[in-house]
């Protein structure tokens, strides 16, 4: 679930610039503070595949993953549903 989400805002934000979400209406700091989602999940990445290799086990590689997305507004719809699911799990 974290390369999901890491790989899913790296993408995303590679993807639109940030006139893009001021656009729907998001602050700078909402941006912001999405942008620091992403990094805390590729954090999220970073530590648990270490975690894992340092116990001597495999970390799952990424995927490709295909988000289907077109514009900011359907990765904000698509960040929640996602953000949904982790929590939940």
């Amino acid at each position: 679930m974290e390369n999901l989400e890491s790989t899913f805002y790296a993408q995303g934000f590679a993807k639109f610039p940030a006139t893009d979400f001021q656009a729907l209406g998001l602050t700078a700091l909402e941006i912001q503070d999405l942008q620091q989602v992403g990094q805390t999940e590729a954090t999220h990445v970073t530590v648990l595949t270490g975690a894992i290799a340092a116990a001597g086990a495999a970390p799952v590689q990424t995927c490709t993953y295909n988000f289907g997305f077109t514009d900011a507004k359907g990765m904000i719809a698509t960040a929640a549903v996602l953000e949904a699911v982790g929590v939940s799990a």
